[in-house]
């Protein structure tokens, strides 16, 4: 009875195993929660298609939105490492960590005032389970029956499109401004600021050793947010760690950009400036024509 309850088991796992195999290109934004989105986008980059890209990006909820699948023939040398509720120290600790060499890896400058989150990281150094869910993917998050099911379900009943229009109400926008000002204008603390870039720079440090080039840029977001002590102290602490004489940085747009809470763009600014960052990184000859596949 147990042999029977064992092969039966085995079965089912392997039948699981081909499934996902078979479908992997049509398994899709399976989480449910910002923490298992989170999740489920390091494993990608980990486990998956994230270290096949040249072009890596790393930042917050803000440039979690960029879309370089708005760039025809692009979309597959970029992934975009962004994670939500987080900062630019998590992506770079997991592309330390995982002894990945892309090209590029362009930094959100915006969130360089928060420590890594050492929780989240703890997921993907488990000894023994980091290297089960390499190659085993039935036990990756992404790949949990119940969140398959619900997002196979979805997107055949038509649910698949991103393509949803964000309208900006400017009276909400202007009270949410307003309450981010009340909390971020006071003076910083120029220490604490200097201890949280210093320990993006130990990653910084570590991906330039591998030969990796890293470019800095700034998500728009709404003027009075931008010139709050915070975050005009922030810009002169990254400026004067990483300057100009030795790291590209993307110039701050003229153009004025649109945002749903002062901070976040909606899509169609994010694809704006998604193809003003890629004409900025033309320009400058950061770009090339797609090369071999980076090494790990």
């Amino acid at each position: 009875m147990i042999r029977k309850a064992l092969f039966t088991t085995l079965l089912l796992l392997l039948t699981y195993s081909l499934f996902i195999t078979v479908f992997r290109s049509s398994i899709r934004r399976t989480a449910q929660t910002v923490e298992q989105r989170n999740t489920v986008k390091a494993e990608e980059f980990l486990y998956e298609n994230g270290t096949q890209a040249d072009t890596v990006i790393v930042g917050s909820s803000m440039s979690n939105r960029l879309l370089f699948d708005s760039l025809p023939g692009h979309n597959d040398r970029y992934y975009n490492l962004a994670l939500e509720g987080m900062a630019s120290v998590d992506g770079l600790h997991l592309i330390a960590h995982a002894g990945y060499k892309p090209k590029l890896v362009l930094v959100e400058i915006n969130t360089l005032d928060r420590m890594p989150d050492t929780t989240f990281f703890g997921k993907f150094t488990e000894t023994g389970w980091s290297q089960i869910r390499e190659y085993v993917p039935f036990m990756r998050l992404k790949y949990q029956p119940i969140g398959v099911m619900k997002a196979l379900l979805r997107d055949w009943r038509g649910g698949a499109s991103d393509d949803i229009v964000e309208t900006v109400d400017t009276a909400f926008v202007t009270r949410l401004v307003q309450k981010r000002l009340s909390q971020t204008n006071d003076r910083p603390d120029d220490k604490a600021l200097q201890q949280t870039i210093d320990k993006a720079d130990t990653y910084i440090q570590e991906l330039q050793k591998r030969g990796t080039k890293l470019i800095f840029f700034e998500m728009p977001t709404d003027p009075r947010i931008r010139n709050t002590n915070v975050s005009r102290r922030l810009r002169e602490l990254v400026d004067a760690t990483f300057s100009n004489s030795a790291y590209q940085h993307i110039p701050y747009p003229t153009d004025t950009y649109q945002t749903t809470d002062g901070i976040h763009l909606p899509r169609n600014e994010c694809i704006r400036y998604t193809r003003y960052l890629y004409e900025q990184l033309s320009q400058s000859q950061t770009i090339s024509q797609p090369t071999s596949t980076p090494n790990r």
